[in-house]
């Protein structure tokens, strides 16, 4: 009785306690995984790549549970490297009581769930000693969770319920932040009183480009020579202006009420 009492102390400590706000700026990391290959978090987002964070522990029968739906295993396999080349899938592995040989399924239920390797196409890592600080870095306190970092190294967490579409949905949601900055001749923003967006020292843009948070293209004015430009058929919500001169390009983020 003592041990279940000890077992639920532990388990409330871990639900009353929150993940990493979304929201939040992506701690950095580098790991090597099982197979010996070391991996960076930001070289991922760097390259523009949305990056998918799973927390797990091996002998968790929930984590296990959510493995077994292959939703991250179908996501890698459509647009990780091998696919798309738009994602990278990191598996991290909490419990600090075992070791890699957990993955392989041969010990215990209480020391693992299952062959976590056969049929896994992505990165997964045990990770121990001073690598841990990893764990504190996102304040896991339960597993399985796992996070979603757009390549501009913005956090959200992602539930275990969520589909394979609604997941590349997500990817499709972040903003396309890769394109290198340039210094900014201009000043861009949406007035309120007149409906329009207006922009400040046009001169040395060729053209603009508007996306919606979905990553569609609304519509893109070539030859760009207008100080304001109509948004009538924009819906209140938040759009990506791509602003495009003879020496770069940079995108704006602007809310539209």
């Amino acid at each position: 009785m003592k041990h279940l009492f000890f077992v639920f102390i532990i388990a409330f400590h871990f639900s009353a306690n929150a993940q990493l706000a979304n929201g939040s700026i992506a701690p950095e990391f580098t790991l090597t995984d099982y197979y010996g290959t070391t991996h960076n978090l930001y070289s991922y987002l760097n390259d523009g790549k949305t990056v998918f964070v799973e927390i797990f522990a091996a002998h968790c029968p929930s984590c296990w549970g959510y493995h077994q739906t292959n939703r991250l295993k179908n996501m890698y396999n459509l647009y990780g490297p091998d696919g798309t080349d738009e994602i990278m899938i990191l598996a991290l592995e909490h419990d600090p009581y075992n070791d890699s040989t957990a993955f392989t399924g041969n010990h215990d239920p209480w020391v693992t769930a299952g062959n976590w390797l056969d049929g896994t196409p992505y990165p997964i890592f045990n990770v121990e000693g001073a690598d841990r600080s990893v764990f504190a870095d996102y304040n896991v306190t339960y597993y399985p969770v796992i996070y979603k970092i757009c390549p501009d190294k913005i956090v959200e967490q992602v539930y275990t319920s969520t589909t394979e579409a609604q997941l590349y949905q997500k990817v499709q949601a972040c903003p396309a932040l890769s394109i290198p900055e340039i210094e900014k001749t201009w000043n861009i923003y949406f007035d309120q009183r007149s409906g329009k967006v207006i922009i400040d020292g046009a001169e040395d843009i060729e053209s603009i480009s508007i996306t919606n948070l979905q990553g569609q293209l609304i519509k893109t004015i070539q030859a760009f020579s207008q100080t304001t430009i109509s948004v009538d058929e924009l819906a209140t919500g938040i759009y990506f202006f791509q602003i495009k001169t003879a020496s770069g390009a940079s995108i704006e983020k602007l809310l539209i009420q």
